[in-house]
């Protein structure tokens, strides 16, 4: 079964990247909310918008993100994303080779811990694991 995001760069590119293509343009705009009523989600337009900036997406379809236009915050199905199509001749439409098994789980615990949460719980096993052993940092010397 394919996550949320492997279907939304999927639906992207057979709506969007490959028709661009085969017509030889130069750019391509997608509007999030497209793909959110188009793939019929609910309550998933920041996975939508995340999918579409992603260094993922880009390079396993051959683009480049060069503006954004939406709210200040980029989660909206407002937000519109335009791309230059490069890495493929213009015209080509054979899909691009899929990521490796690496690329698909980068990136897979990113949403465990809330954003600076991970330093703080990294830190704070550091502090009661050297308060039993000892910090090896602290010269031994007086």
């Amino acid at each position: 079964m394919k996550s949320d995001a492997e279907q939304i760069r999927e639906f992207a590119w057979i709506r969007y990247i490959e028709p661009a293509r085969h017509n030889a343009e130069a750019t391509v705009r997608i509007k999030s909310g497209d793909i959110v009523k188009g793939l019929r989600l609910k309550n998933k337009t920041p996975n939508v918008c995340t999918a579409l900036r992603s260094k993922i997406f880009q390079t396993t379809y051959g683009v480049q993100l060069v503006g954004e236009q939406g709210p200040p915050s980029g989660m909206s199905t407002t937000v519109v994303f335009t791309y230059k199509l490069v890495n493929q001749a213009r015209g080509n439409t054979a899909k691009p080779e899929s990521p490796s098994a690496f690329e698909r789980l980068r990136g897979i615990a990113k949403g465990m811990f809330p954003a600076g949460e991970w330093e703080r719980s990294i830190r704070k096993d550091r502090r009661n694991f050297y308060a039993k052993t000892g910090d090896p940092h602290k010269s031994k010397r007086g």
